[in-house]
């Protein structure tokens, strides 16, 4: 069976590391734009500097690489984003590439300085300004809709500055409204082109509120405070004034069962001093006094003494002064 010469590299690029042939080496897929070389291994990339040798990759531009498996190998670090990037291939960190240097298609973070932009392989500056020569960059991109059909995007950048972009005369020109017809992003100041070809708002796009409303949220917002204040309060007073009530009563009745017991003990005193004399008949003091019981009554006893009826005898002083 014959072996392409494809099949032949990607062979000794995965199992002979010091065959590899240098003159065949994959970079960016046309299509997708994603790295790929003849190594075909997501933990291995062609090293041409070492004589096109597959080598481990020892740094990443993301957190995530499909298909990579931690627990078979330990997942590259990342680059200090400040002075140095993880190119594609995911060699080594390397310093950051100076303005007019190569930079890797679409990584305008290998680029050094603020506001860096990478057109057509090279570090620029977005700094060109209105009316002023500027170029640009066109890059085709496929990819797949949820129905598996592939898309056509094109995506064109420039080096103008904000609210500019770089017109057919590759001079800088102003940005597009919101509702003008546009063809890309770049076009409008909105930085978004629908489908429809007309510059709209971005659908995650930050919307400022005006300082009135935040002045009417916090007034609704003290006086929504205020209210439930306000009900507490009220009802503190309810359940203060309940409870106020529940003590006056208990020492009510306990002023009045004082004065009962008072009043029965004078009675009894009386009675003793003055036995010549009866008291008020029980029928009247059950009907205009409150009787107390201090234990459990005796009914029968009680029964007694309200059917009975008889008048104590009366003695006389003279009665008296004949006993004597």
């Amino acid at each position: 069976m014959r072996l392409t010469l494809t099949t032949f590299c990607i062979f000794f690029c995965l199992f002979d590391r010091n065959h590899t042939p240098s003159f065949f080496v994959l970079k960016h897929n046309r299509g997708t734009w994603q790295y790929d070389d003849s190594c075909d291994n997501v933990y291995l990339f062609c090293d041409v500097n070492k004589n096109s040798t597959c080598q481990f990759k020892t740094c990443s531009n993301s957190d995530y690489i499909s298909g990579w498996d931690e627990k078979a190998f330990a997942f590259p670090s990342r680059c200090n984003s400040k002075e140095r990037y993880c190119p594609d291939n995911g060699s080594q960190c390397t310093p950051l590439v100076e303005t007019g240097g190569h930079c890797e298609p679409q990584r305008d973070d290998e680029c050094a300085g603020g506001n860096s932009i990478c057109l057509n392989s090279t570090c620029f500056v977005k700094v060109s300004p209105l009316g002023g020569h500027c170029g640009s960059d066109r890059t085709d991109y496929i990819s797949y809709n949820e129905n598996g059909d592939a898309v056509q995007q094109i995506i064109i950048r420039d080096n103008c500055t904000d609210g500019t972009y770089c017109g057919p005369q590759f001079e800088c020109v102003l940005s597009k409204p919101l509702n003008a017809h546009c063809e890309q992003d770049r076009e409008c100041l909105s930085n978004t082109c629908a489908d429809d070809g007309i510059c709209r708002n971005a659908p995650d796009l930050y919307h400022r509120i005006a300082t009135w409303l935040w002045a009417v949220t916090g007034c609704f917002i003290l006086v929504f405070i205020l209210v439930i204040l306000g009900m507490l309060w009220l009802l503190h007073r309810y359940q203060s004034r309940k409870e106020h009530e529940k003590f006056v009563r208990f020492f009510e009745h306990n002023e009045e069962f004082n004065r009962l017991m008072l009043t029965a003990d004078y009675q009894d005193h009386k009675e003793k001093m003055h036995p010549t004399h009866h008291s008020q008949p029980l029928e009247a003091v059950s009907k205009n006094s409150s009787v107390v019981y201090l234990a459990t009554p005796d009914y029968h006893e009680s029964a007694a003494l309200a059917n009975h009826h008889t008048t104590p005898t009366m003695t006389t002083p003279n009665s008296i002064r004949r006993t004597n």
